[in-house]
């Protein structure tokens, strides 16, 4: 089997998905400057089965932009919930990420909806991420583990994963990943032929986080959750403070074993391993791929990863 075969039968087989219902924050910061990113971000989730509402918090100091940026989403997102909301001053800067936890802590606990999501506006999120995701997140609960994805941006056609820019060793540890501190990847077997195994990136940052009723009642009952306590949380990572905000459960309740939840799959192309496509965000953007070029850096690619 190949990654759409898995795909079409997770479609074919289950019709409950058309009935469910999504809480999905998004945070866009000057939102009409990137209008399109974020118009797109959205997009991919009205491809996704069921009823979705949108919350897009957008910053205090471009509290003039609602309007219009209402009157041009509206049009592109029928039969959508679609609030766009002005954050309170004091979320400011980065701190605008955080912005939404209260109306999420409230949905939450109202049991409002199936899933809850928060994304940046230039994530783009896609039908087969989602049943990738859903398909996974009970099955990897017994193990302590959950569904992740690895970013990537597009550069000229080069699909660069610039949070994870390095050759990750599957049979030996990684080193200099922090500093000279080093990385083991964990790898994890499936009994479905539709890839190889699980395996847990040195940075499960995803830009986004998605939850069901369970983890999301965990995590805003979680430090996870706390714009202060989430940096302990993070430990020698010290992901700064945006980043923090879409952690979700991935640094809660380890196992000793354990650096973080997330896993991604892998599937075997040729004569190497590389993440399968819906275990894959694309970034709708170039700069941190750009920076890499700027500093001279030889960028990577997807299909080179991974080393056995």
């Amino acid at each position: 089997m190949n990654d759409l075969t898995f795909l079409d039968a997770v479609r074919s087989s289950h019709a409950l998905l058309f009935s469910y219902r999504f809480f999905i924050a998004v945070t866009a910061f000057d939102p009409l400057s990137r209008f399109d990113a974020l118009l797109k971000t959205l997009q991919g989730y009205t491809l996704i089965p069921g009823k979705q509402d949108f919350y897009i918090f957008i910053d205090h100091e471009h509290a003039e932009d609602k309007k219009l940026l209402k009157e041009l989403l509206e049009p592109n997102l029928d039969e959508c919930g679609l609030e766009i909301i002005v954050a309170d001053p004091q979320f400011t800067g980065f701190s605008l990420t955080w912005s939404h936890k209260q109306l999420l802590t409230t949905a939450v606990s109202t049991k409002s909806y199936d899933f809850y999501v928060y994304t940046e506006n230039d994530m783009y999120f896609t039908e087969d991420n989602f049943y990738y995701w859903w398909f996974w997140k009970d099955k990897l609960k017994v193990f302590n583990l959950e569904p992740g994805f690895c970013r990537y941006e597009n550069l000229n056609g080069r699909l660069i994963p610039f949070d994870n820019h390095k050759k990750w060793s599957l049979s030996r540890t990684t080193p200099n990943i922090w500093g000279n501190r080093g990385y083991d990847v964990q790898t994890y077997l499936t009994p479905y032929e539709d890839f190889i195994c699980f395996a847990s990136l040195g940075n499960p940052y995803m830009g986004m986080m998605i939850l069901d009723q369970e983890m999301a009642e965990k995590y805003v009952g979680s430090d996870s959750c706390d714009p202060i306590k989430s940096f302990e949380v993070t430990k020698f990572r010290c992901w700064p403070i945006a980043d923090r905000s879409s952690m979700g459960l991935a640094f809660e309740n380890l196992q000793d074993n354990q650096e973080h939840r997330r896993v991604v799959p892998l599937i075997k192309v040729g004569n190497h391993v590389e993440i399968a496509k819906y275990g894959l965000l694309e970034h709708m953007d170039t700069k941190y791929s750009q920076q890499m070029l700027t500093d001279n850096k030889i960028l990577l690619e997807l299909s080179e990863m991974f080393e056995l």
